[in-house]
């Protein structure tokens, strides 16, 4: 009889195919004599999708959205995976991103990145030594992102940035292995050409349906404030 694997577990949320939705009304003229007009919208719209998805695998709570990976969650990352020793109550020091970088196991440091907001970036990369020196050195070559203790600095608009007592700051861990998204089909348009015709306008409508959430809590260790 095969023995149960009791070490690793997965977190129970549900996924479900929530609903993103973005609009836009644009002046039907416009459509008619501007070029690309079109493509501009279409690619804004996606910009948006793209925004608002992000900012839900950060920050979610899981509830008719994705569950972000700041939110403390027994279903996603527990308070458990939080490291804050090593730093203060208003600096992130490389001591307490070395703790954060050794709370998670070998096999998942493979693929481990970090996610952090570029206040935090800059606050590390303006850190000297006693000779001046900075400590830490961003990549200087197109293309090729920072890397941070081995991992690559990955910076998002809605990660963190007030950095005091208690509060989180980044996370460190294997993304493709610990968080799932689920897209239950691919973006579609539609387009309202008599909804608003009254108004020489014609709108723009993109829907989109999916989730996402920590699935391998292990797999993560949240950079916390001291």
């Amino acid at each position: 009889q095969a023995g149960e694997e009791t070490t690793i577990a997965f977190g129970r949320r549900e996924f479900k195919p929530n609903r993103l939705a973005k609009r836009i009304k644009i002046s039907d003229t416009l459509m008619r004599h501007a070029p690309m007009a079109e493509e501009t919208i279409l690619a804004r719209l996606r910009y948006k999708i793209g925004i608002a998805q992000e900012k839900a695998y950060m920050t979610g709570d899981g509830s008719s959205k994705p569950l972000g990976i700041f939110t403390v969650s027994d279903d996603g990352i527990p308070a458990a995976r939080d490291v804050a020793t090593g730093n203060t109550a208003t600096a992130v020091t490389f001591d307490g991103l070395m703790n954060a970088k050794y709370h998670v196991k070998q096999g998942y440091q493979r693929n481990a990145n970090w996610i952090m907001h570029r206040d935090l970036v800059k606050m590390l990369a303006k850190i000297k030594d006693g000779e001046g020196q900075y400590v830490w050195q961003p990549s200087v070559q197109l293309g090729t992102p920072d890397m941070l203790l081995g991992a690559p600095v990955n910076m998002s608009e809605f990660a963190p940035n007030t950095y005091t007592n208690n509060l989180y700051a980044a996370v460190y861990g294997d993304f493709k292995a610990g968080y799932w998204v689920c897209d239950a089909d691919q973006m579609f348009l539609k387009v309202l050409n008599e909804l608003y015709a009254e108004y020489n306008q014609i709108g723009y409508v993109v829907h989109y349906f999916g989730d996402g959430a920590p699935v391998l809590s292990e797999a993560f260790a949240r950079v916390k404030m001291g």
